[in-house]
């Protein structure tokens, strides 16, 4: 009898492990149609783990800055990697699909701040100045204020940047850099009342097609990822051969990119 009861006890353990397992939560990065990577008890999943086991039809919850709703997606052969795209064949800009989240990916909303915001493009200007351009032309492609922590503080999300031959992927064009182009992707925080610049992307150009091809920067989403309670960014990048797209992470102020996924054209 003993012997019965503990053969159950341990079968019943072996059934929670499994369970725990197969609690995987696919994400899909959608303006770069990949599996991104995966979510299992809260922490992250790198994508070649599990994606080639990921059959579609598959039912997702698409998150973007503005609004959420709930799709299905179909994969087809790439050059890179499975396309996944929507069965309904709607175009999707940007966002983060997550395949059934058990926690609110959405318990803050980001809120877009003016380009034009004096403040702002002043704290773009005193980096460009800082880094060593004279007189550069302030470009903010894209703003947001966010409490990313839940510490009841604001952070402030900034995209940035000028190119003087453009960036335009797969034009042909955006090969060539100059002096005074940039980049920028930089997360605003308040530490110990003071404000601190913590950034993504800080890329600046001194000289004539130097530090490699221009890349052009886009926010695809801000939410809760991974159901740990703070937000991460997902930030999607087109250049003239290829794109990619990263999660970003932000700890403290400690900033840390957990998942990616990139296709040479």
């Amino acid at each position: 009898m003993h012997m019965l009861r503990m053969l159950i006890f341990v079968g019943a353990g072996a059934m929670a492990v499994m369970a725990q397992q197969n609690d995987l939560h696919v994400i899909v990065e959608v303006k770069e149609g990949c599996v991104i990577g995966g979510v299992q008890n809260h922490r992250w999943v790198a994508a070649e783990k599990f994606e080639k086991s990921v059959k579609a039809p598959l039912t997702l919850e698409l998150y973007t800055i503005k609004n959420h709703q709930a799709l299905t997606f179909i994969s087809a052969d790439e050059e890179c990697h499975l396309g996944w795209k929507p069965q309904s064949g709607a175009e999707l800009e940007a966002g983060i699909a997550i395949q059934s989240p058990n926690w609110n990916p959405l318990p803050r909303m980001p809120r877009a701040i003016s380009t034009q915001d004096p403040a702002y493009v002043n704290v773009i200007r005193n980096i460009l100045i800082g880094a060593g351009l004279k007189k550069p032309q302030v470009n903010i492609t894209e703003g947001y204020k966010i409490d990313l922590d839940g510490d009841g503080q604001d952070e402030v999300v900034i995209v940035a940047s000028s190119f003087q031959h453009g960036v335009s992927e797969l034009t042909g064009v955006a090969h060539q850099t100059a002096p005074g182009d940039y980049a920028l992707v930089l997360i605003r925080k308040i530490v110990a009342g003071k404000v601190q610049n913590i950034f993504l992307v800080k890329d600046i150009r001194r000289g004539v097609n130097e530090g490699g091809l221009p890349r052009g920067w886009h926010v695809s989403a801000i939410a809760d990822m991974n159901g740990d309670g703070r937000m991460e960014i997902a930030l999607y990048s087109a250049y003239h051969e290829g794109s990619s797209s990263d999660i970003f992470e932000l700890n403290g102020t400690k900033l840390t990119a957990v998942l990616g996924c990139g296709c040479e054209h």
